[in-house]
């Protein structure tokens, strides 16, 4: 059995309430965290198969019936709970479980609960009501393992009374004063602070509308205010000059409104500190201690040394820092595929600028396909999926590229809207080898190939694998008896734009497309709210594109590639599915240089896939090709960005690694919980958001029938039932049938 698993279930039969964090992490996977804490077997099940190397987290106070003393050591030695322990008599002997930093975690009952209190004593917390902690096998974010102390897991040892001289005083009534206290700012001067705050709010996520768009703004506030120490105009110019341009959309300061809205956000982060981080906690940071201090720019690195750099063309105080990288927002890249997103924006009826961008790339992926790549060899072939509900503005890009491509005279750059086999894909690439498929409800295709329904559909996802790899050399396809079948492709430049809603989209993935490199090669868009209408627009008509657009497009289209002996390959049998020993040569393409600024913006992305929680999370492995896919970004950016001579810039290199790094952690937060190792849950999730849509007011047991006809009454009835006594769902009578409700939206508070 899943270690993870036994141990869970283990716990509940001790009357601990448990319930799943993140592999290798403390972050709760379930939407209400501890709140979603069980001791029921069916709900543990469902959640360790759905992500069988999740954490084990238990619920701490009156649910579980236990309150743990949590005494914590930090690498560099200043945080000692173990010192702070001298000044008390020894703990009682209990249940401890020993902590991967060299700590530890004693448990014990109590029917006095002690206060909650982060910072009881220097590396010593106190954890009750509301509160949780991980336990083994459970593994830390340094790649430690939580452990049982010898003779002291749950079962071999009594837990012990909770200890009276443990116990924080009470805290005063009056949570706040009444007049706000002054800004407590960090020693050292403004100019320090302003350093440590550029160097740090651009890292923190950014606000995409209807994706919780406010509290990260909140967040990036929190962090200026409470964790560096800025005034509030000091906060305000960093998080308007660095943080809001990349924010989708970014607040627009003409506007009254949204001006009121972002200065609300810092005078809320100034009256509402987080409780669970000390203060400045950014600031006193070793990390950025060449920050607050003037040290020379060799003393700290590359990154450093840049920052130094830009500081030092500072003339006096009067003329702020302004960073030299362009605040590109990620809807809007610079160049031709940035013109091409806006063009299809303002002419959209609903618009969708994630979208809009993943067709963009993916049409200029094989619009230069063949003819630039950058210094280690990188190709501009693309695959990506936007993911998005029904009528939710899917289609928009889609079309609108097919009419640029008839108004620029490159329809052969489109392969077919759906592919009959894999042969039939292999063929096609064979013709054109710089080749988009757009295709839609791409979802029924994997499911069609998942679920094993077409047996000519089975080998399309092992195509595209292979067609991308062998982007750099010669792709070799299936031996037949016929030499004439035989079919030999230098360079391939095979991209992909795939439009699903995200039902159909995680019915064709399984957990195993985490790991076998297929989701790595792909990046994926999604958008999981509908727009609201207020965002509509009447739009233009987008049947004929800018003439200006046409022209850059059926340039690049017209750019011949050279072979290797000075002769053009279209001067050859450019359409030949078979190549003649004549045209056996590489193109010779546009060598894309890139600065050495942005060589290191790749190299610290890639660096971000070691890190050990990442390395230990279930998403290793397209971390993995972050920079791969990154890098081909960037080379598609620079080329719709200087026809002439393009060039890999730092801006370019920062847009493309902060895209990838977006669309990375968007994934690993949204989809990568979602993706499930049977069908059955599949089943059991497409119930679960049938029902929610319905809120408050309920479901219908007809409606569920009329959306989910490909299951019998037997296997439908089976899976509500699992989901009832799992917890997940409540049905009520109604009439002569059932009405149902997701837990979190049933009308009573008494729930079963």
């Amino acid at each position: 059995m899943n270690p993870f698993l036994k141990a869970a279930l283990k716990y509940a039969e001790f009357g601990w309430h448990v319930f799943p964090c993140r592999p290798g992490q403390k972050i709760p996977i379930t939407k209400h965290g501890v709140k979603d804490a069980t001791r029921d077997a069916n709900q543990i099940r469902t959640w360790w198969t759905v992500w069988p190397n999740a954490n084990v987290a238990v619920a701490c106070g009156a649910e579980s019936g236990v309150y743990v003393v949590d005494v914590d050591v930090t690498k560099a030695g200043d945080v000692n709970g173990y010192k702070s322990l001298e000044e008390f008599p020894s703990l009682p002997y209990t249940v401890t479980q020993q902590t991967p930093r060299g700590g530890f975690h004693a448990f014990y009952h109590t029917d006095n609960p002690p206060a909650n209190r982060n910072g009881f004593r220097p590396g010593i917390d106190l954890r009750g009501d509301g509160f949780y902690v991980v336990v083994a096998p459970s593994i830390h974010p340094n790649g430690g393992q939580y452990a049982w102390a010898q003779g002291c897991a749950p079962g071999e040892i009594a837990i012990a009374q909770y200890p009276e001289f443990m116990r924080p005083p009470a805290r005063p009534l009056l949570v706040k004063p009444v007049t706000p206290l002054p800004p407590h700012v960090p020693t050292g001067d403004s100019a320090a602070r302003m350093r440590v705050a550029e160097a740090y709010i651009p890292t923190c996520d950014i606000a995409v509308l209807h994706q919780a768009g406010h509290n990260k703004l909140f967040w990036a506030a929190q962090c200026a205010i409470n964790g560096i120490g800025l005034s509030d105009a000091e906060a305000y110019d960093v998080l308007a000059r660095l943080y809001n341009p990349h924010c989708q959309p970014p607040w627009d300061f003409s506007n009254p409104k949204d001006e009121k809205d972002f200065r609300r956000k810092i005078s809320q982060a100034r009256d509402n500190p987080p409780n669970d981080l000390p203060h400045l906690w950014i600031w006193n940071n070793p990390d950025y201690a060449h920050l607050r201090e003037d040290a020379p720019p060799e003393a700290y690195g590359w990154a450093r040394t840049m920052l130094a750099n830009h500081y030092a063309k500072q003339t006096s105080e009067e003329q702020p820092y302004v960073s030299t990288v362009p605040a590109f927002t990620l809807s809007h890249p610079p160049g031709l595929i940035g013109e091409i997103c806006e063009w299809i924006d303002a002419t959209s009826l609903i618009k969708q600028p994630l979208l809009t961008l993943a067709c963009a790339l993916t049409f200029g992926g094989a619009l230069f396909g063949r003819k630039v790549k950058d210094e280690i060899g990188t190709r501009t072939n693309l695959y990506c999926m936007g993911i998005a509900d029904s009528s939710a503005g899917k289609a928009s890009a889609p079309s609108r590229i097919r009419n640029l491509c008839t108004y620029s005279g490159c329809l052969d750059l489109l392969g077919g809207e759906s592919t009959a086999s894999d042969s039939a894909l292999e063929e096609r690439v064979a013709k054109h080898p710089a080749t988009l498929f757009l295709w839609d409800e791409i979802g029924f295709l994997l499911r069609s190939i998942k679920r094993g329904q077409n047996q000519y559909h089975a080998s399309i996802v092992s195509l595209l694998m292979r067609l991308y790899s062998a982007s750099d050399s010669t792709f070799t396809g299936r031996e037949y008896s016929d030499e004439e079948r035989k079919r030999k492709i230098i360079q391939p430049c095979c991209c992909l734009y795939g439009t699903s809603t995200p039902i159909r989209f995680l019915e064709g993935i399984s957990a195993g497309e985490l790991d076998d490199g297929w989701l790595a090669r792909c990046l994926l868009f999604r958008v999981d709210d509908q727009i609201p209408r207020k965002t509509r627009t009447r739009g233009k008509s987008g049947d004929q594109p800018p003439p200006g657009l046409c022209e850059q497009v059926a340039k690049w289209y017209a750019r011949q590639p050279q072979a290797t002996d000075g002769h053009s390959i279209s001067e050859f049998a450019r359409f030949d599915p078979i190549l003649t020993q004549a045209t056996d040569l590489p193109p010779t393409q546009i060598v894309v240089p890139r600065t050495e600024e942005a060589d290191h913006l790749f190299v610290a992305l890639d660096d971000e896939a070691h890190d050990p929680a990442i390395k230990a999370s279930s998403v290793a492995a397209l971390w993995r090709k972050a920079e791969e896919n990154a890098r081909k970004v960037a080379l598609i950016i620079a080329a719709g960005v200087n026809y002439d001579a393009p060039e890999i810039t730092e801006p370019i290199a920062e847009y493309a690694c902060r895209l990838v790094r977006h669309l990375l952690l968007q994934f690993t937060k949204q989809t990568a919980p979602e993706i499930v190792c049977s069908q059955i849950e599949v089943d059991k999730q497409k119930i679960c958001k049938i029902i929610k849509k319905h809120g408050r007011k309920g479901c219908g047991h007809r409606t569920i029938t009329q959306n989910t006809q490909y299951l019998n009454r037997k296997s439908r009835d089976a899976l509500i039932a699992d989901m009832i006594e799992a917890g997940r769902i409540v049905r009520e009578p109604d009439g002569r049938t059932f009405r149902y409700w997701t837990t979190e939206h049933y009308p009573w508070t008494q729930k079963p």
